[in-house]
């Protein structure tokens, strides 16, 4: 929380130097007017889960593809893919895998060979959102840009990947790693919050800011080793992102006229 606290503290500092920043050095004849445009965007960012996904892993990275419109009138409408991935990031490993690691306290399974195999263990989490938002312009320099406010539904799915180092462990290998992916799928909704820029070139166009997702998803398989919860069971998870995306749109402004003095 201490982390989301500082991030929100930084994003309000940046819009508000967005908004008040003057273009030095030139004048610009003719006033940049809203556009309407579809675009694609690609973001990055740094998840902090909650709730019972934030019980399985620690944070990890995410990458999204975004497709969307922005009217004249600054209302977004947006499709989003999302993957999602750790670094060994499964907090309760060697009680899911208990019944297969050797006895000696060490994170060890043994492999097909009779030796010592390790295990990576990482989330990878796919989502598909539909969103719509609205863009408050903070300036009448830039009624293109401004505060970012998204809203969405879609699905999530998240699951266990294992990766065996040293040796091979078979025992994790093809539809074995099945019985102990945790997989998980079910309903999300999706909330951001942030600062979006449109500047006066499409290389100039970016947004950033804080996006919380609330999902409620059951396991999709019918058998998993140790799982100690009913396969009925709803399970909550939240999510917590930090991200920054870079906006791509297809049409562009007419060009104004720049005195330089």
């Amino acid at each position: 929380m201490k982390h989301l606290v500082f991030i929100s503290l930084l994003l309000v500092s940046f819009t508000s130097l967005l908004a008040q920043t003057k273009e030095n050095g030139e004048e610009i004849v003719g006033q940049d007017k809203p556009i309407s445009t579809p675009f694609c965007s690609a973001a990055i960012g740094w998840t902090f889960p909650d709730g019972e996904m934030g019980k399985k892993y620690e944070s990890f990275m995410n990458l999204n593809a975004n497709f969307g419109w922005k009217t004249k009138k600054n209302f977004v409408w947006m499709l989003e893919f999302g993957f999602g991935f750790g670094s060994d990031n499964v907090k309760n490993k060697e009680g899911i895998l208990s019944g297969i690691m050797t006895n000696d306290g060490t994170e060890f399974i043994i492999s097909k060979e009779g030796s010592d195999a390790g295990v990576v263990a990482y989330n990878r989490n796919l989502s598909l959102v539909g969103k719509v938002g609205k863009i408050i312009p903070l300036s009448k320099k830039r009624p293109n840009s401004g505060l970012m406010l998204m809203a969405g539904i879609g699905g999530l799915q998240h699951q266990i990947i294992y990766q065996s180092t040293l040796e091979i462990a078979e025992q994790l290998e093809g539809d074995y790693a099945l019985l102990y992916d945790r997989q998980m799928r079910g309903v999300m909704l999706s909330g951001f919050v942030g600062y979006m820029h449109m500047g006066k070139k499409n290389f100039s166009n970016f947004y950033i800011g804080i996006e919380f997702n609330q999902a409620w998803t059951k396991t999709t398989r019918i058998y998993q080793i140790n799982y100690n919860y009913s396969y009925d069971k709803i399970f909550q998870d939240r999510m917590w992102t930090i991200k920054a995306g870079w906006m791509f749109p297809f049409f562009g402004r007419d060009a104004d006229k720049v005195y330089y003095y």
